[in-house]
C-alpha cells in the first residue's frame, strides 16, 4: 500500500457525495442503489433512505453491504473508485447533526419518510496502475 494510494482513497471519500451501495436480500438477491452520503470519518458513512426502499429492507434482513465511491464525471479511461466492505443499519436519528445541517431528528423519525442510515466500514480498497485491488487503511 503506497501513500499514493491512500491519498486517492481519501480524495474520493472527501470530493464526492454520491456512493453507491450494494445490498442483498435474505436470498442473496443483489441490489444496487445510489445514495447521498456524508462520511463523518472513512469507518462511518451516514445516508437517509425510506424503510420501506429496496435497499433498506435488505440491510434489515443482511446488513453486510458494499460500497462503492467514484467520480463520474471524468473522461473515460481517469476514472478512480474508493470500494468498501460494510455493515449497515438503522443509526440513532440523534446523530443526524453529522449528516447535513438542513435534517433534524423530527425529519427521521416516525410519521417522517426517512429513516437515518450507518454504514461501519470494515476494509477499503482502490485498484492501481494495473487495475490491481490494493487495500487502504482510513481508520
Amino acid at each position: 500500500m503506497s501513500d499514493d494510494h491512500t491519498a486517492t482513497a481519501r480524495r474520493l471519500l472527501d470530493a464526492n457525495t454520491y456512493m453507491t451501495l450494494g445490498s442483498a436480500d435474505e436470498d442473496g438477491r443483489p441490489w444496487a442503489s445510489p445514495v447521498w452520503f456524508a462520511a463523518p470519518s472513512p469507518a462511518e458513512l451516514l445516508w437517509v433512505s425510506a424503510p420501506d426502499a429496496r435497499h433498506s429492507r435488505n440491510i434489515a434482513v443482511r446488513p453486510e453491504i458494499s460500497i462503492v465511491v467514484f467520480d463520474s464525471t471524468v473522461p473515460e479511461g481517469e476514472g478512480e473508485a474508493l470500494y468498501m466492505e460494510a455493515t449497515a443499519a438503522q443509526a440513532d436519528p440523534g446523530d443526524i447533526d453529522k449528516f447535513a445541517d438542513d435534517w433534524t431528528i423530527k425529519d427521521v423519525t416516525a410519521p417522517a419518510k426517512h429513516r437515518l442510515y450507518r454504514a461501519t466500514v470494515q476494509r477499503w480498497w482502490v485498484l492501481d496502475e494495473h487495475d490491481e485491488r490494493v487495500e487502504v487503511q482510513l481508520n
